[in-house]
């Protein structure tokens, strides 16, 4: 079979169409990974099935259950010259009939409303996921670009030290000069440690964010936040601790538990089953037709009804106090994450704005003198390495802060649901 050109470009396309996500290579900003983290979530997906399954359950409570069909004979003779006969028996008769269980509107709505209030649980419940998954995936983006310009600035120490050791070891004439090399070579093998330290962190960083967005070759792309300073400032980022969504869920919940409450308190209100039927008797005798009324009779409510009732209060309250000990829960998280960053961001700015010119310092000094002739190799390089230590000592002061301000921004989930 020959297929023309345009034929097989369809076909390619469809392919790719199917292919996965996670076989395509993205360079992506933090909001671009922010969205596919959310349009790869799992979890997302299935909350949202759940609202959608009780949303549809509360559209089914408000009706009134199915009727049924009610078919058979009655009064049938089982002995003496009738017997098993349909219509010798003036009694005897053949039954068909429809029945309607008929439940009141207020045990139906208050049924639906406490199904609806369960889905808006379910939808605070999506913004608590979609928050943790913006956190985490922020978290995973930052530390693996941090963990990139780490490994950058420590392999370009590391290439610059190898470039003068092989300098070193080809103008090698004396003793003294090769035990330099020798002492050289073992600060270089300790950089180079802190080299594959680096590399470690960079998959590691790369791992994660791969995880969480279904992407294999990912890559960071666009500048990084403001992670230098706290989102806000502790007085509104305390403000607005009610917009968290696990304070939002919590809220949800106590308005089910209120919502169920309010179910039971309606449970004792009868049911009443309404039937009309057809009695087919023999040719001799006249056909019958009736009506049924059943109707339920709650005698006993304060042993069954009542305490149902009365439990369902009690859980109601229960959810009130919830939504003060989260509130409590959250208020103590944030006073702690604000600790640690601002701990965090006094390490990020010594390291950064004392320790680190210091040592710039230090090796353009040693550096001159190692030119002029009074110093060594071994010298440049353990200030080298010094410096090296002091740049992975910002990076990784400045991964921790970020990580906080990572969790900190993310206490509430930004923008719309992606999906």
């Amino acid at each position: 079979m020959n297929l023309s050109k345009h034929d097989a470009a369809r076909a390619c396309l469809a392919m790719l169409l199917w292919l996965p996500a996670a076989v395509f290579a993205a360079d992506l900003s933090l909001e671009q990974a922010l969205q596919a983290a959310e349009r790869y979530s799992a979890d997302l997906s299935a909350n949202q099935h759940q609202i959608n399954a009780l949303q549809n359950m509360a559209d089914s409570a408000t009706q009134l259950p199915d009727p049924k069909l009610k078919f058979g004979v009655e009064n049938l003779p089982l002995g003496g010259n009738n017997g098993s006969r349909l219509t010798r028996e003036g009694m005897t008769m053949q039954r068909i009939g429809i029945m309607q269980t008929y439940v009141s509107s207020s045990k139906r709505d208050s049924k639906a409303q406490a199904i609806r209030v369960e889905a808006d649980a379910l939808q605070s419940n999506s913004e608590s996921i979609r928050a943790r998954l913006q956190r985490e995936t922020a978290q995973a983006w930052l530390d693996l670009a941090l963990s990139q310009k780490a490994l950058s600035e420590v392999t370009a120490l590391v290439t610059e030290s190898q470039r003068q050791i092989a300098s070193q070891k080809a103008s090698v004439a004396a003793g003294s000069e090769a035990s330099s090399v020798l002492d050289a070579r073992l600060t270089l093998a300790t950089m180079q440690d802190r080299q594959s330290d680096a590399e470690r962190d960079t998959r590691i960083a790369h791992a994660r964010l791969v995880q969480l967005t279904g992407i294999a070759d990912i890559n960071v792309n666009g500048d990084l936040p403001r992670v230098e300073r706290l989102p806000a400032s502790p007085e509104v980022l305390s403000n607005t601790i009610h917009q968290h969504p696990e304070m939002q869920q919590a809220q949800r919940e106590a308005e089910l538990a209120q919502a169920r409450s309010a179910q039971s308190a309606v449970a004792a209100i009868p049911n009443v089953d309404v039937e009309v039927y057809y009695a087919k008797r023999g040719d001799d005798y006249d056909d019958m037709a009736g009506m049924m009324v059943t109707v339920d009779l709650p005698l006993f409510t304060s042993k069954r009804q009542d305490k149902d009732y009365a439990a369902d209060v009690s859980r109601s309250m229960e959810a009130r106090d919830r939504v003060l000990l989260t509130e409590r829960e959250h208020q103590a998280q944030l006073n702690t994450l604000i600790a640690q960053y601002q701990a965090a961001q006094s390490r990020w700015q010594r390291q950064n704005n004392e320790v680190l010119p210091l040592q710039q310092q230090r090796i353009k000094l040693i550096q001159a003198q190692y030119q002029s002739g009074s110093s060594n190799l071994s010298a440049v390089l353990d200030a080298r390495r010094a410096l090296l230590e002091s740049r992975i000592a910002v990076q990784d002061t400045a991964r921790e802060m970020a990580q906080y301000w990572a969790a900190i921004r993310y206490l509430t989930p930004q923008g719309s649901p992606t999906r």
